[in-house]
């Protein structure tokens, strides 16, 4: 089951914020298990290091504990790279900017001691799409596969990218294990995934945005669950950063 966990160094907003998820869970019967006593960031990372993944991280980016949350949020990604980071925090549009290129976090609550209906409403909206991206990634959908000799069928939660290959009626379809040579344009796989919301398309690739991890426009690259790593001009990144900060809001 979907682990929450809250890493908040501040005791009375920790209870408070424990107090609305464990509210929300109960409220709507949200198939998550919230963890109310292991909140060091060292705790966490020993915890999840044996447990079911991905889980959902309410995360102080003021930590002053064994990690600050930026460092702490980078260890999780190491270990949970497609788990649910949600920021809880004061900070600027500017700081944002700066997290969103190398952590892509899910969502941002702003903490306000004198607003906690509007933090109850945030925690709410973020835990629902939550619950509402799970059951999208499971729903046994697949994409079917016809070569020579050989017929398979791909999980779509299995799938990292598609990318055409330049002057060939050919693609290569990664998935997190293994690349596949497909006798297909790209353009007609596109077609197949137009109401994906998990993929997003752009120029010569097709990539699903659940296994994206980092997106870095500033030296160009894009990591994927499994460290895979592609790599683009600054135009593209930026046009795809566009669409994963979309997606990931």
């Amino acid at each position: 089951m979907t682990q929450i966990f809250v890493v908040e160094d501040n005791v009375f907003q920790r209870e408070k914020i424990l107090e609305i998820i464990a509210r929300v869970v109960e409220d709507r019967g949200y198939p998550f298990d919230l963890e109310s006593d292991v909140w060091m960031p060292r705790d966490i990372l020993q915890a999840i290091d044996d447990k079911a993944l991905p889980n959902i991280y309410f995360l102080d980016i003021d930590l002053r504990l064994d990690q600050n949350g930026i460092d702490f949020a980078r260890s999780l990604r190491d270990i949970d790279p497609a788990g649910y980071i949600i920021f809880v925090t004061s900070h600027s549009d500017r700081i944002k900017e700066i997290i969103d290129q190398f952590i892509a976090p899910h969502a941002y609550i702003v903490k306000d001691e004198t607003d906690f209906q509007q933090i109850h409403t945030d925690i709410a909206k973020a835990l629902e799409n939550v619950k509402q991206r799970e059951n999208i990634q499971y729903q046994g959908q697949t994409y079917h596969m016809e070569q020579p000799g050989m017929i398979m069928e791909i999980p779509y939660k299995d799938i990292l990218y598609f990318e055409t290959v330049p002057r060939a009626k050919k693609s290569i379809l990664h998935t997190i294990s293994d690349a596949y040579t497909i006798n297909r344009y790209l353009k007609a796989i596109k077609t197949e995934f137009e109401a994906e919301p998990n993929f997003a398309s752009f120029n010569s690739y097709l990539i699903n945005l659940h296994h994206v991890t980092e997106v870095n426009r500033k030296i160009g690259i894009i990591k994927f669950t499994n460290d895979e790593e592609l790599y683009g001009g600054r135009r593209i990144i930026d046009k795809f950063y566009q669409q994963y900060s979309t997606y990931k809001s």
